[in-house]
């Protein structure tokens, strides 16, 4: 009974480029009550004084530059042969600053360093183009998570009117 916000889809165009040998993909983790959770929430205590829950349920979320970059770096050639407007690093690294935060880091080292002559950052658009998308440049902005969806469906409303 709820009516769907994307009334025509076929007018969507996404590309998800996602890294899953990395993060939370590489399954690290431990059941609540195990002996390697509680070990690890032993050492979180004694070392760090973090406390965590004894019947918690643990898990490693690992992110390295390289696996990132390489995901990025991708993504950056694919809309550049494909002529897409723009790449978003979507992420939590208002969350998780050193891993999610580092994702969106890394990733515009990636685009400015390797990609300087066809790229543009979102914030470059407002802050020395007054809005306008250089021609041809690809813009490369972030979204935290949450917000990544209502951006999809604003964005999409903004086009059809």
């Amino acid at each position: 009974g709820v009516p769907a916000p994307v009334k025509n889809p076929e007018f969507v165009d996404v590309v998800v480029f996602r890294e899953n040998t990395d993060d939370i993909y590489l399954g690290i983790e431990w059941e609540a009550y195990s002996k390697e959770a509680t070990k690890i929430i032993g050492f979180l205590s004694n070392e760090f004084k973090i406390s965590v829950n004894e019947d918690s349920g643990i898990g490693i979320k690992p992110m390295s530059e390289f696996k990132s970059k390489r995901l990025i770096r991708k993504a950056i050639k694919y809309a550049i042969e494909n002529n897409k407007p723009n790449v978003t690093l979507v992420h939590k690294g208002n969350i998780m600053k050193y891993t999610e935060g580092a994702f969106k880091k890394w990733g515009y080292e990636v685009a400015q360093k390797e990609f300087r002559d066809k790229i543009v950052t979102e914030d470059e658009v407002y802050t020395t183009y007054k809005g306008k998308v250089p021609l041809n440049k690809i813009i490369i902005k972030d979204r935290i998570t949450d917000a990544m969806f209502q951006q999809i469906l604003l964005e999409y409303t903004r086009r059809i009117l």
